[in-house]
């Protein structure tokens, strides 16, 4: 499956299994080089909640800068104190300025609550009646975890029949909360193109189980939907993390460095990728604070490109690489605890999720 978008002359498609970078308006310019590329792509969000800057940013990406790859725009009015609701209409100009860019029109969807089946299903009947859009759907946990919520959503995504991107609520990772790895794979088996917005390592899984693509974000903000606060109040910007590759998991910098001086074993520790240029993945946490988070992220997008190549490069068979995923989930979590670090939860919610080995019988 594939979803098309157009840039000038030239038709740009988000091919299945693509690992988009997504990123805030005023981090596009230096994300759209790491993006812009086969397998790639870009979706930006607003900064500060600024559409119009969002739209000159990706018109100059397309226009002055002759980005190649897929991009995609992310309202993101589900999000922050002053989010709207699922019942909240599209706004026919975000829909028109994206047709305007020739890129593939996603909905400005407002927040799906665990309760709004109304709002869920007003969601997709418009979007059904639009043409060519993929359909929004920021949700509560909940439509995941629970089974009969999760009948409900599948029904609807299914009786719409259109492109849907999930964006997932939560207040770390999404999946590292029961249910959902397994609520994803019903959505995914509902037939219709799907993608996953705001997510991390959980990418990958997605896209080994059929996803036709996963956004990785750029800061922690981005790679979940923070729950709306009782009431709003400063919050410090956490310490940059990175990804650590043989563990599958984000880990400060610090953490990093501390774990390395107990157990210095090259191989664990060395990093081949165009930032760490076969230095250890600590030489970030010598850096001063505020020069972490751009190196701490390009060397993590890196490294996942690199698993989505190892997990499905050309000619690699659908089961081969949901085997695969499985066991580097399992080795993961092995790592983890060789390191004194408890495993990233969403590993063993991805191997319970594995299919079961069909016995064969024999005469």
């Amino acid at each position: 499956m594939e979803v098309p978008t157009v840039t000038g002359s030239a038709c740009v498609m988000i091919t299945e299994r693509s690992l988009l970078v997504h990123c805030s308006a005023n981090q596009a310019l230096r994300c759209a080089r790491i993006a812009d590329r086969p397998g790639g792509g870009l979706v930006v969000s607003p900064h500060q909640r600024d559409e119009a800057g969002l739209l000159a940013t990706a018109a100059y990406l397309l226009r002055q800068q002759n980005f190649g790859a897929p991009l995609l725009l992310d309202a993101a009015r589900y999000a922050g104190q002053a989010r709207l609701p699922a019942s909240a209409p599209f706004n026919p100009r975000w829909l028109r300025r994206q047709r305007e860019l020739g890129l593939t029109v996603l909905t400005d969807s407002g927040y799906v609550d665990s309760d709004d089946e109304r709002g869920l299903a007003g969601i997709l009947h418009r979007a059904a009646i639009l043409p060519d859009v993929v359909a929004v759907l920021p949700l509560h946990p909940l439509w995941l975890r629970d089974r009969m919520h999760r009948a409900v959503l599948t029904g609807h995504i299914r009786a719409a029949g259109v492109p849907v991107a999930l964006v997932l609520e939560a207040h770390r990772d999404p999946f590292a909360l029961p249910g959902v790895v397994a609520g994803l794979l019903e959505v995914l088996r509902c037939e219709v193109p799907t993608l996953l917005l705001r997510s991390d390592i959980s990418a990958l899984g997605a896209l080994c189980h059929g996803a036709l693509a996963a956004a990785v974000g750029t800061v922690g903000a981005l790679r979940h939907l923070a729950p709306k606060l009782p009431a709003p109040r400063p919050i410090p910007r956490p310490a940059p993390s990175t990804v650590f590759r043989p563990t599958l998991s984000y880990r400060r910098l610090g953490a990093i460095a501390r774990a390395k001086r107990g157990r210095a074993d090259p191989q664990l520790w060395g990093c081949a990728c165009e930032v760490c240029d076969g230095r250890d993945v600590d030489w970030m946490a010598d850096l001063p604070e505020r020069e972490r988070e751009v190196p701490a992220f390009e060397h993590s997008i890196r490294v996942l490109r690199q698993l989505r190549e190892e997990l499905l490069g050309e000619g690699v068979p659908a089961e081969a690489s949901r085997r695969s995923w499985t066991a580097r989930c399992v080795d993961a979590a092995y790592r983890s605890r060789e390191l004194g670090w408890p495993p990233a939860p969403m590993l063993a919610h991805w191997r319970e999720a594995a299919p079961r080995p069909v016995a064969r019988l024999t005469a």
